[in-house]
Parts: structure tokens; sequence; C-alpha cells
């Protein structure tokens, strides 16, 4: 596949995600949802640091974070799922934060779905 149809095919699936969000910021976004997915990324997305991530998009498409919060499901504090403080991706010039980039994220118990062991699948 091209580069072109791939970033066009996710630009496609993001305008969905954030609708009022400029041309240009989408396609800024599906260029780096597919540079994180070649950093190998989706292996390490456990639900904080997709929430994570989720706001670093909102970031670069220049979604506003309010009206993105108002279009989501509601969420209980069972749901509510805190966004990490750390990235496991490259960072990019609207998410240039204090967080620190960690390659994979640190151990804990019951992170990493694909181990065996408390949190894991039964292997």
């Amino acid at each position: 596949m091209q580069a072109e149809s791939a970033v066009e095919i996710v630009r496609a699936s993001l305008a969905l995600a954030f609708p009022t969000a400029t041309d240009e910021g989408l396609t800024r976004a599906a260029e780096l949802v597919l540079r994180w997915g070649s950093e190998g990324v989706g292996v390490q997305l456990e639900p904080d640091l997709a929430e994570r991530m989720l706001l670093d998009l909102i970031a670069v498409t220049g979604q506003d974070p309010g009206e993105f919060e108002e279009s989501r499901a509601p969420r209980t504090e069972l749901t509510y799922v805190r966004p990490a403080l750390s990235r496991a991706w490259s960072r990019t010039s609207e998410t240039r934060d204090r967080l620190p980039y960690i390659p994979r994220p640190p151990e804990r118990p019951g992170r990493g779905r694909f181990r065996r062991g408390r949190g894991g699948m039964p292997g």
C-alpha cells in the first residue's frame, strides 16, 4: 500500500472521531498514527496510554478538547481512566510538555495483557 493511501484511510477514520478538526490537523494526525504504529506502540496501548494518545491526537488535530469530551460516551468513576504520565511514542511539536518518553511502560501488576501472570492471558 502506498503511504498516501494509508494516510487517507487513517485520516478518514480520524475525521469520524474528530468531526470539527482542521483538514491540516487530520492529515498531520494520520501521519503520526502511522509513524507511531511503525514504532510498535500498538502492543503497549493499555487504557492509560490510549487515553494519553487520545489527548495527543486532540492537540494535533486542533479539535476542541471540551467539545470532544462532551461528545464522548458518559464515563462513571468505574470507567474513567487517567491518562498515563508518560508516552511510549515519539513526541510532536504539539505535545512538547514535560511528560517523559518511556519506550516501554514501567512494569506494573496487571499491565501487559499479552504476558502470563497477573493481568495476562491464560496460557
